[in-house]
């Protein structure tokens, strides 16, 4: 890493910022005090979460470390918040390879999906819009991933874990066609009913049975080109922890050496990684057992990831949670142009100082309508996720043809934020597709999309904005607003694994008792045609092992409402939600839908696992308070990103828009750094005449056009080892200032960390097995057929002393 950008210099560089935001948080401590009294008295949220000194310290920080950044180069940045942190003791951190089956399956998938988009996407030329099929298949390291949860939670769940056997033969039956016109050569990725018709269970496509695990999997944030696993550990371990379940996170190649579509490319391949693992990882898990969460960009990703399930056949998550999803490349939404005075996103979009790995050369430009209607030619790059076609529906979600057909949503996000309206607007286009179309730009631009517009049904979400707050809250993980959104997300998850295992017994059900009629059916023939007879049997065998079809959202009506009726222990669960006094807990009573079906309204957020879902609508909007009061949306005609004037404007860009502020500064940055910028382009516009006319990299790139930020498209093995270094070379260096920051937001986890270390938290694991256990015993003692207890080791309550190591 270059000297002068690390723990020193940002310590440096921050404290000041610290001290003075101390000091004008208590000078104007009183009149703060009295407009939140009045605010309350009048039914408000209370004030603003910079009411809170933490809060606003923190929003502060961000802000005074991305401006300081700036003046460094991006590879700096990068390798800076990829520095290593170390886990706590309470934590279990399992880093893993993503196999190269996994990875060529994906690629796959993605090529044919790729293919469709554009004018020629019918004759599979849209990859062309992306320069090519092969140069973003090339990578610099392995593709790798890590497994969080707390240790106590994987020590109950290795001693808990039932006995799966992976003998029982596959069924061969290959299902037909999807219904959404998917690929059926993707069956082998959908579980299977277990192999006797009368049974309950379900097996995954290695015959294993499964029914219980809870898994989410997170794309990480970080505007696709910095953060890591690293920075979002905290974050991700206490999703993992209030939700009960274990976190799978990649970490996805970035953004400017590589370019849309790599980071979709290594999430779609994680999440085969889950479902079709090789032989010898972990167990297979079945989808309906999995949630996807994402932050930011990471929450864009898997909006574009989902749409890439539905469309091309694979089965659906559960659900997914997304916190202040970015949808909206083209920064075409009010709200990114207006006050960013509550965020610590830049209004002017990121700048660096010119190194080897940004800005690139010119050529990647985009002309934009100006607002007296002319047209002008920007030849610069302005986003590092993508060089020039910022309106590719898989880029910016909001120019989808359709949102809906996915399954259930969380969409959480700030009052705050600069990217509130795109937030806002893709979640009432996910739940009302047909009344939020792409406009006819977008649509001469991606016809294949005019088609997608009726084809689903709405998707079910579940929006809150969380008043006055930033950008991603659960980055200041210690205050108040986050710990409302913490639980919101936990709730959801719980409901979520809850409702779709609810939907797969039902399916189960049902199936079993079309197989009973048949039965029965077959047998009142059987008297007078024996053959007809054997014939059924072996339908009925047939069907016994026949395929459930995932490729629909899996969580219904019926499903959801016994989700809201089980009862949830917080006890064992976490949530913290009975640690707070909370000052009211009222739930929603209108609207004739049944209260076990609504959630908390004029009450707190908490974690009820009830969510509010299911009725006569297809999304619920809420506004939060930095107290957790919940109140509803104002009405749509209201909503300035709903505004139907907007809909030719949503999606592009626009001269007058965001984009003139990028501009501004960015003419500012190559003034400044001339002298870097002329030596950059200059290295690099020789690199690129040679690696145009030998192939760039690989050498077997001809024909193709990889993005001028990309390494694929560099020629010289060197000057490409440098532009990758700080995303395919970890330093090793640890981050002083990176972990201070997770151990602030940490110490929600380590009150729950049941134990001072991991040999006390295994004693402690074991005492509570064994309490089960008696517990168990005592219920069933006296019971004629009394049923075993399932699922424990060998020799109950022990745990093997290897199973606490923390790797």
């Amino acid at each position: 890493m270059t000297q002068g950008f690390g723990t020193p210099s940002v310590a440096i560089a921050t404290t000041p910022t610290v001290i003075s935001t101390f000091f004008s948080h208590l000078f104007a401590r009183n009149k703060r005090k009295s407009q939140s009294k009045k605010s309350l008295e009048q039914g408000g949220p209370g004030g603003g979460p910079e009411n809170q000194l933490s809060y606003e310290e923190g929003l502060k920080v961000i802000r005074r470390f991305l401006e300081f950044a700036s003046h460094h180069g991006v590879e700096e940045v990068q390798g800076f918040t990829a520095m290593w942190v170390p886990t706590p003791h309470w934590v279990r951190r399992e880093t893993v390879t993503i196999p190269d089956t996994n990875i060529r399956a994906a690629e796959d998938i993605l090529s044919k999906h790729l293919s469709t988009y554009g004018p020629e996407g019918e004759q599979g030329g849209g990859l062309k819009l992306i320069g090519g099929d092969k140069w973003w298949r090339v990578r610099g390291r392995t593709l790798e991933g890590e497994w969080i949860e707390m240790q106590k939670d994987y020590l109950k769940r290795k001693a808990t874990t039932s006995s799966r056997s992976s003998t029982q033969p596959q069924s061969t039956n290959q299902p037909p066609p999807t219904q959404n016109g998917g690929y059926a050569d993707y069956w082998k990725y959908l579980p299977k009913r277990a192999g006797t018709a009368g049974s309950d269970s379900v097996r995954d496509n290695s015959g294993a049975d499964v029914k219980d695990d809870r898994v989410i999997l997170y794309i990480h944030g970080g505007a696709f080109f910095f953060s890591s696993l690293e920075t979002h550990r905290y974050q991700v371990q206490r999703h993992a922890r209030k939700a009960g379940a274990r976190a799978f996170s990649p970490a996805y190649r970035l953004a400017p050496q590589y370019p849309f579509p790599c980071g979709l490319l290594d999430s779609l391949a994680s999440y085969l990684y889950l479902i079709d693992p090789p032989s010898g990882a972990h167990d297979p898990i079945l989808p309906t057992n999995i949630i996807f969460m994402g932050d930011s960009a990471g929450g864009g990703m898997v909006i574009s990831l989902l749409v890439l399930i539905r469309e091309m056949g694979l089965p659906m998550p559960a659900g997914a949670s997304l916190i202040s999803p970015w949808v909206d490349l083209t920064h075409s939404m009010p709200s990114i142009g207006g006050w960013d005075g509550g965020d610590f996103i830049p209004s002017s979009g990121f700048h660096y100082k010119p190194s080897c790995a940004w800005p690139p050369l010119t050529g990647d430009g985009i002309t934009i309508t100006m607002p007296d209607g002319s047209e002008q030619h920007f030849d610069e790059q302005i986003q590092m996720y993508c060089p020039n076609n910022l309106t590719h529906p898989l880029v910016s979600p909001v120019n989808l043809g359709s949102l809906g057909g996915l399954c259930p949503l969380l969409i959480v996000g700030g009052g705050g934020e600069l990217l509130r309206d795109e937030i806002i607007y893709l979640a009432h286009k996910t739940a009302s597709p047909t009344k939020y179309p792409p406009g006819s730009l977008t649509l001469s631009q991606y016809p294949d999309q005019a088609r997608m517009v009726n084809k689903y049904k709405p998707t079910k979400v579940h929006l809150q904005i969380y008043e006055g707050c930033c950008h991603v809250v659960p980055t200041l993980s210690w205050t108040r607003s986050s710990k409302y959104m913490y639980r919101a997300c936990a709730n959801f998850n719980i409901w979520a694994f809850t409702a779709a295992q609810k939907a797969v017994e039902r399916k189960l059900h049902h199936e079993k008792s079309h197989h009973s009629l048949k039965d029965k059916h077959a047998s009142r023939q059987n008297s007078t045609n024996n053959s007809t007879s054997t014939a059924s049997s072996s339908v009925s065998a047939s069907r016994a092992t026949s395929t459930i079809d995932l490729t629909q959202p899996i969580i219904g009506n019926t499903a959801a409402s016994a989700a809201n009726k089980e009862e949830l222990d917080l006890g064992d669960l976490e949530s913290e939600a009975s640690s707070d006094s909370d000052e009211s807990t009222s739930t929603y009573q209108d609207d004739g839908v049944p209260a076990e079906d609504q959630g908390p309204s004029k009450g707190v957020v908490t974690v009820s696992g009830r969510e509010p879902l299911f009725g006569p609508n297809n999304i619920v909007s809420e506004r939060v308070s930095t107290h957790g009061k919940i109140r509803a949306f104002e009405p749509v005609e209201s909503v300035p990103a709903l505004d139907p004037g907007l809909r030719e404007h949503i999606g592009q860009i626009h001269g007058g828009g965001a984009i003139q502020k990028w501009l501004n500064k960015r003419a500012q940055w190559d003034e400044k750094y001339s002298k870097e910028l002329k030596k950059w382009r200059d290295l690099k516009s020789k690199d690129r005449v040679l690696a145009e006319k030998h192939g760039y990299l690989t050498g077997d790139l001809q024909g193709e056009r990889p993005p001028l930020c990309s390494l694929a498209g560099i020629f010289d093995e060197g000057l490409a080892r440098d532009v990758g270094r700080s995303v395919d070379e970890p330093t090793g260096k640890q981050s002083g200032v990176v972990g201070m920051w997770m151990k602030m937001g940490a110490k929600a986890d380590k009150q729950h960390a049941g134990g001072d270390n991991l040999g006390e938290i295994k004693q402690n694991v074991e005492h509570e097995i064994k309490e089960e256990q008696i517990r168990r015993a005592s219920v069933s003692a006296g019971t004629a057929a009394q049923r075993p207890s399932q699922g424990m080791v060998d020799e109950p309550g022990v745990i093997p002393e290897h199973e606490v190591v923390n790797r």
